[in-house]
């Protein structure tokens, strides 16, 4: 069985391909890369991984890849819904042309029910790879902690934790673990259309912030604000418009509750609890 990671040189995809590689031999794992002459794609090569162009905007190059290939990941693409919608359509059609008999898809939590802005595109794109006919299983990846390590060493620091998300929770996980999980469902039986919610534990911003403290002997505070003053900090801050803009918005979605979820697959799929909170924040910040 050909297995296919695209956007395997990203922190993702390169951990699904490693996770992999302890499980089936790497003359099965193929690692779709943008740049096949990167310094990534040639360390795959160097353990016997093929390698092979994936450009969601260019078909011809998924089309080629996608040959003689049984299951694939389709990494979720960032941008906005027009190429969104149109990158994941050259993925389906390419798994179509090709006989892929399974596509696995890395998508937000709740992502048919939920409100939150981010979840509206992967709705779609989740119906796009429905539509197609082809075997599919979503896994729906809530917040990896390593989003918040750049914020995490500012407050480290001195600055203090700011937020506007009020007593919203986020289901925190950490990405090595969600890795994992993709990689067992690659390599497994029984998972054709499920549909998996990846979660770990629900913490408001002020739990994640003692979590901090806790692990590192720290006191930062957190500081409180509405969505007004959250953008005119970061605005501040020198933060481009754009950029501080989708910050609000996902404030905004945690306070509403979009990154809360009551259930997760997450311990079933893994074969034991998933990393903590507090055991993730001790090894990204040893």
């Amino acid at each position: 069985m050909k297995i296919l990671v695209t956007g395997a040189s990203g922190h993702l995809g390169s951990k699904i391909v490693e996770y992999l590689a302890e499980s089936v031999p790497t003359s099965d794992i193929i690692a779709g890369v943008r740049d096949t002459q990167s310094e990534k794609a040639q360390a795959f090569a160097v353990q016997g991984i093929e390698v092979r162009e994936t450009d969601f905007e260019q078909k011809d190059t998924l089309v080629k890849a996608f040959q003689g290939i049984d299951r694939v990941f389709i990494v979720s693409t960032f941008g906005d819904i027009e190429s969104s919608i149109r990158q994941q359509t050259h993925a389906v059609e390419a798994a179509k042309e090709t006989g892929v008999t399974q596509m696995v898809y890395s998508s937000a939590p709740r992502a048919d029910v939920s409100d939150f802005f981010l979840a509206g595109i992967h709705r779609v794109r989740e119906e796009i790879i429905k539509e197609s006919g082809i075997p599919y299983v979503f896994v729906r990846n809530n917040w990896y902690v390593e989003n918040d390590l750049a914020t995490i060493q500012q407050c480290l620091d001195g600055a203090p934790w700011v937020t506007s998300a009020g007593e919203g929770k986020v289901g925190w996980v950490y990405r090595p673990d969600l890795a994992e999980v993709t990689a067992n469902i690659l390599t497994g039986e029984n998972h054709d259309n499920k549909v998996y919610e990846l979660s770990g534990e629900n913490l408001t911003q002020q739990q994640f912030v003692d979590a901090i403290n806790e692990v590192t002997g720290k006191s930062i505070p957190l500081l409180a604000v509405d969505d007004a003053s959250y953008s005119d900090m970061l605005k501040d801050a020198n933060v481009p418009n754009d950029a501080a803009t989708l910050l609000v918005m996902i404030q905004k979605g945690i306070r509403e509750g979009g990154l809360e979820n009551a259930h997760s697959d997450f311990e079933m799929l893994l074969g034991r609890k998933p990393t903590s909170v507090k055991e993730t924040l001790k090894l990204l910040l040893s």
